[in-house]
């Protein structure tokens, strides 16, 4: 399609336009032998002009291309002045600004300025390469979980995904993507409290440009059954999402343990005591016996620096047992999703129940031990335990009812449970290992 707003230039142009264009012509004007009339002309420069026509004829995504909005090199086109007679961008200055009134009518389309100068605001810049590869899959818009724990599961759904689609992803933990490079990542609000603080802190990282309309939609949620049908919460995710278990793993950046101050001559222990929150009832199912877990902590918490870890906002998250002696205490949620990270990285253990500490260090490479209660049984977070040492130590009697209200016997063989978690220390974690290494 060839589109000029510049009557001028069509009655000097259009014989030749005719004869050496073989697309459709366009102009918002009446009476111009085979150029179809523009449904407006008021957009004051012909690429303002050519955007709202492409929009108007359904485009939900503008590439583009040679959009400088100045006088690049001190050209006023790519090619040689127009003659005498013709313009040759003489409000150029003026531009930038019939862009930006542009973009403020602009609803549900996607404008991207792949121009490599450009004087044009308006709009997000991008790679002429990447825009194309990425328009060369379906888009996809990914209906994510809002857990911690349930996102860097779903980093394995969403690699597989992106194989085949260009993902849009609902989350509200941006920086768990931080390394997918071409990955959509969009905020829809969460109602749950540490979600949505995370996303106020991480705005930044959401996309800029507007959601595609249309797209197909795949709800990444999972009932139990399948957790218990395919052997592990990433299996039933998976399933669930039609693709193959993937890997969840992920790089931590070594800026992101800034203002995180640990000893460099003593091992980290990262605890995760019992809590239960008023957003989800299930906790006090899952958690282990108060008794066992804190007997089972005071095993070993004398061979490490003790650095526990929570959340807590009266009323809506609690301890759910007795306060434990840390070297450091961080309760009141002070470490951004980053800087738990690193701290999870730094670690040569961490202590936890079933949750977001198991599947944080599954996914750093942190040796993990998790301490089952009711609820669910080790496999859930069997997938990662390929990947990194996890010790699970489950009740007697395993109980998998992933219910809120079954009264779990959580009974443990606590000899047999402090055993294995000793020998697992000694094994794993006796000395800091070169990947754990923290500095002063």
């Amino acid at each position: 399609m060839l589109y000029a707003m510049d009557l001028v230039w069509w009655k000097t142009y259009l014989a030749e336009a005719s004869k050496e264009f073989k697309g459709q012509m366009v102009g918002p004007f009446r009476n111009l032998p085979g150029v179809s009339r523009a449904p407006s002309a008021t957009k004051q420069n012909s690429g303002a002009g050519a955007i709202a026509l492409a929009a108007s004829i359904g485009a939900q995504r503008i590439i583009l291309v040679g959009f400088d909005g100045q006088k690049t090199g001190g050209r006023a086109h790519w090619h040689a002045d127009h003659p005498e007679g013709l313009g040759n961008a003489g409000v150029v200055a003026e531009w930038p600004g019939h862009f930006r009134a542009l973009a403020r009518e602009l609803k549900g389309i996607d404008v991207v300025n792949c121009t490599r100068e450009t004087a044009i605001d308006a709009f997000p810049r991008g790679d002429l390469a990447d825009e194309l590869a990425s328009r060369s899959r379906p888009a996809l818009f990914v209906q994510g979980m809002h857990g911690m724990g349930d996102n860097l599961h779903q980093r394995a759904i969403v690699r597989e995904l992106m194989k085949q689609h260009e993902v849009w992803l609902e989350t509200p933990w941006p920086s768990v993507y931080h390394d997918m490079d071409g990955l959509h990542l969009v905020n829809r609000g969460s109602r749950l409290r540490t979600q949505a603080k995370n996303a106020r802190r991480e705005a930044a990282l959401f996309e800029a440009k507007p959601i595609p309309t249309g797209m197909p939609v795949l709800d990444v949620s999972y009932p139990p059954a399948m957790v218990r049908q395919h052997g592990g919460v990433l299996a039933a995710m998976s399933a669930k999402c039609g693709v193959l278990v993937g890997d969840f793993r992920m790089p931590v950046p070594a800026d992101w343990r800034h203002g995180l101050e640990l000893p460099a001559n003593r091992p980290v222990l990262v605890f995760r005591p019992l809590i239960e929150r008023s957003e989800w009832g299930g906790c006090r199912s899952r958690n282990p016996e108060v008794d066992a877990y804190l007997q089972l902590f005071a095993s070993i918490k004398d061979q490490f620096f003790v650095v526990s870890v929570a959340d807590l906002v009266p009323g809506r998250e609690w301890l759910a047992q007795p306060a434990v002696p840390a070297d450091l205490t961080l309760h009141a949620g002070q470490l951004d999703f980053r800087q738990l990270a690193a701290l999870w990285r730094d670690a040569a253990l961490v202590m936890s129940s079933p949750g977001f500490g198991v599947v944080l260090a599954q996914a750093i490479g942190t040796p993990v031990a998790a301490i089952f209660g009711g609820y669910e049984s080790g496999y859930s977070f069997s997938a990662g335990a390929q990947h990194t040492p996890t010790l699970s130590i489950e009740p007697v009697r395993p109980c998998d009812c992933f219910s809120h209200t079954h009264r779990c016997d959580k009974r443990i063989d606590l000899a047999d449970a402090v055993r294995k978690l000793e020998e697992f220390v000694h094994e794993h974690c006796a000395q800091p290992t070169e990947h754990h290494a923290v500095a002063a």
